[in-house]
């Protein structure tokens, strides 16, 4: 059962809440939600892509409780739906605000006794006869960790540095890790220009608010995990590595810890990323893996990054942030909506009655944020979920010579396939609503008594 104080929750028998602090907890909660698909049928770690791939239009998380060959289970699918943000953030309009609020409180971390773990050293062993690492696409240079959450301690301070960083399978115990992003690209610099072994500790397997805390963005020095218990609104409970002083999340299923080699460096990839196409980067540093940690029955998370779990994760940090500008400055905008595999380059807007050149002004805004390529503004009588009623809107409420707006070479995403040298594209705003404009109303069915529709829908069997 679900409170209302922005923490997950359910009640035991006895009617007392506990806070959710795992994966494990969370699969338990959408299992009593009935948003979990388990698959309990032997499956090959060949096809399992394709089944995420297929199965994820189910809007469930997915539980494959037997992968052959393999003593661990694989759950994919994580954040099925947007609507799973409001049960990450319980009793409130507003789970993108209630979002925004928690990344602003920092809540320190509380060491605890390390529990019981089986450990491993991997230095002479395969790392994919243990863990089922997937090949997500045809044109995979080889099988890619997409969820593995990265810390490394910054060598000239106590700073512990992570993110949320590709993994590329290179034999053996061997990894590739695309350090593109700060904090950690930073250390690494630091630790290869003194020609040192980076020491990093991998966890793998955690639940979705700590997830999603790893790929924010955040100042200098300040420790994700402090983020994480922010939105939590409890401190994350840490153990120490095996191999290092670096500190983990203690709910993590899978932990490999080892070092970036200053030297090892080759091609990474292809992988095929969020935006349906493959990244090829020149060179990126390797990981060699010492020892592999994990709990009993261990869950291994895989994302396909073009799943919508993907997609999930990132409309709503930018929907987030961008609602919290777009609102200030337009107090006019209803809703704001993402469209989905647009890996957030496209936005749908509603607008109450306001003036024609404020719809303007709105759309020039919209194309200001790099992220946003294509923005079309609709009237709240549109469903910015349904395409068609979008299209609609856009093929009867747009008047071409004047609503279309195109600017070339804006900064934009450097996933976007078309982005060039320093990620200028060209972007198009749309203005697809009746603001000033000499329109007909439009034809809405007559309404008739809710309950008798409603009884007669349900005789037919209609989910609505």
């Amino acid at each position: 059962m679900l409170n209302g104080d922005n923490r997950i929750h359910e009640r035991d028998t006895q009617g007392v809440v506990r806070l959710i602090n795992s994966l494990r907890d969370y699969i338990q909660v959408m299992q009593k939600n009935d948003r979990v698909l388990e698959i309990k049928d032997p499956v090959s770690r060949e096809d399992i892509p394709e089944l995420i791939d297929k199965l994820s239009a189910d809007r469930k998380v997915l539980l494959f409780d037997n992968v052959e060959g393999y003593s661990f289970r694989l759950v994919a699918n994580l954040v099925p739906s947007q609507d799973v943000f409001e049960i990450l953030f319980p009793n409130t309009s507003n789970p993108r605000e209630a979002f925004l609020e928690g990344t602003k409180r920092r809540e320190n971390k509380v060491p605890v006794t390390r529990a019981s773990l089986n450990t491993v050293d991997v230095r002479e062993k395969d790392l994919l006869d243990v863990l089922p690492i997937l090949k997500h696409y045809e044109g995979d240079s080889a099988p890619f960790i997409t969820t593995s959450i990265i810390s490394s301690p910054d060598p000239d301070s106590d700073f512990i540095g992570r993110g949320i960083h590709r993994m590329e399978y290179r034999g053996k115990n061997l990894l590739g890790v695309s350090l593109l992003n700060p904090p950690l690209g930073d250390i690494y610099q630091k630790y290869k220009a003194r020609h040192e072994n980076m020491p990093i500790t991998i966890s793998i397997g955690v639940d979705p608010l700590l997830f999603l805390s790893m790929a924010l963005k955040v100042p200098w020095g300040t420790d994700k995990l402090e983020i994480a218990g922010g939105l939590r609104g409890k401190g994350i409970e840490v153990v120490p590595s095996f191999e290092s002083p670096i500190d983990m999340p203690a709910e993590g299923e899978i932990f490999l810890e080892g070092y970036v080699s200053p030297d090892k460096g080759q091609q990474d990839g292809p992988l095929g990323e969020i935006s349906g196409y493959y990244l090829t980067l020149k060179e990126t540093p390797t990981v060699v893996v010492q020892r592999l940690s994990y709990k009993d029955f261990p869950i291994y998370h895989a994302l396909l990054p073009t799943s919508p779990e993907a997609d999930m994760y990132l409309t709503f940090v930018s929907s987030a942030n961008l609602e919290e500008n777009a609102k200030r400055l337009f107090p006019f905008i209803s809703k704001i909506t993402f469209i989905q595999k647009s890996f957030g380059s496209s936005v749908v807007v509603n607008v109450k009655s306001v003036e024609r050149f404020k719809v303007r002004s709105l759309l020039m805004f919209l194309l200001s944020f790099p992220m946003i390529k294509k923005a079309i503004v609709v009237d709240e009588d549109v469903n910015p979920e349904d395409l068609k009623d979008v299209e609609w809107a856009f093929i009867t409420r747009c008047f071409p010579g004047e609503d279309i707006i195109i600017v070339n070479r804006l900064q934009g995403q450097p996933i976007d396939p078309q982005a060039g040298d320093g990620y200028g594209v060209a972007k198009i705003g749309i203005n697809a609503t009746i603001q000033g404009k000499s329109i007909e109303s439009r034809a809405m069915v007559v309404k008739g008594d809710p309950e008798k529709v409603k009884k007669i829908l349900d005789s037919t069997g209609r989910v609505n």
